[in-house]
C-alpha cells in the first residue's frame, strides 16, 4: 500500500510548506513513524531512508545469517520477536532516537551506532541512510 504523506509538524511550524512522500507502509505504520520521530526529534526522512536501507519497506525482511527482521530490521537478541510491523518501527525508531541522545545529536555516530552497536567510526551505513533519506526530501 503506498500512503501518501502531509507532514504533520506544519501545525506548529505553519510558515515552512508543507511535505508530501509517497511510501510504502500502511497508514497506522506511517502514524506510529512519524509519532514516534516527532518524540525522538528524528526527521522523518532519516526514518525512512533508514528502512529503505534495512529492509526495502519489506515488513517482512529476514536476515537470515543475524535473524534482524522487520523493517527496521531489529536483532532479536536485544529486542523482541514477533513484533507488528507498527511495533518493529516503534521500536527501531526508539532505538535510534536513544543512539542520538547516547552521542549528543551526531547523526551519523548515531546511525552508525544503530547498525554496528556503538560507533566505529566507518560512516559508510550512516551515509547510505543520509542518501536514502535524501531521496525523499521535496
Amino acid at each position: 500500500t503506498v500512503v501518501l504523506i502531509l507532514d504533520a509538524a506544519e501545525a506548529a511550524q505553519p510558515q515552512q510548506v508543507k511535505q508530501t512522500w509517497y511510501v510504502p507502509l500502511t497508514g497506522e505504520e506511517l502514524d506510529v513513524l512519524l509519532e514516534t520521530c516527532e518524540a525522538g526529534c528524528i526527521d522523518p526522512t532519516i526514518a525512512f531512508g533508514l528502512i529503505q536501507v534495512e529492509s526495502n519497506f519489506r515488513a517482512d525482511a529476514l536476515n537470515e545469517r543475524s535473524g534482524c527482521y522487520g523493517y527496521c530490521q531489529l536483532n532479536p537478541q536485544y529486542f523482541p520477536t514477533g513484533l507488528s510491523p507498527a511495533d518493529n518501527i516503534r521500536t527501531g525508531i526508539e532505538y535510534l532516537a536513544y543512539q542520538l541522545e547516547r552521542y549528543d545529536g551526531d547523526l551519523e555516530a548515531a546511525l552508525t551506532a544503530y547498525n554496528a552497536g556503538y560507533d566505529t567510526g566507518d560512516r559508510t551505513y550512516a551515509e547510505q541512510v543520509i542518501a536514502a533519506a535524501a531521496t525523499f526530501r521535496g
